[in-house]
């Protein structure tokens, strides 16, 4: 069992720790190639997940710069 109290700080809370779980799996894989196949998709969830975020005009250069802030811009 794992405890919140051993698990590393969430880099942005309003996504929570499961998006923070994906982008740590996407950052894994070697091929650069994927992990852009890989990310599209969490963008659309990050979309679905916050969805006042979707009303702002510059929309998708928000949800990729979160991405980058919650990969440690190691993506």
């Amino acid at each position: 069992m794992e405890y919140n109290t051993a698990r590393g700080p969430i880099t942005l809370k309003e996504y929570g720790r499961n998006v923070q779980k994906l982008v740590d799996y996407i950052r894994e894989q070697p091929d650069i190639e994927k992990r852009t196949e890989m990310a599209y998709p969490l963008i659309a969830l990050i979309k679905q997940l916050a969805p006042i975020a979707t009303d702002t005009p510059a929309n998708p250069q928000r949800n990729w710069n979160d991405l980058y802030i919650i990969a440690h811009f190691n993506i």
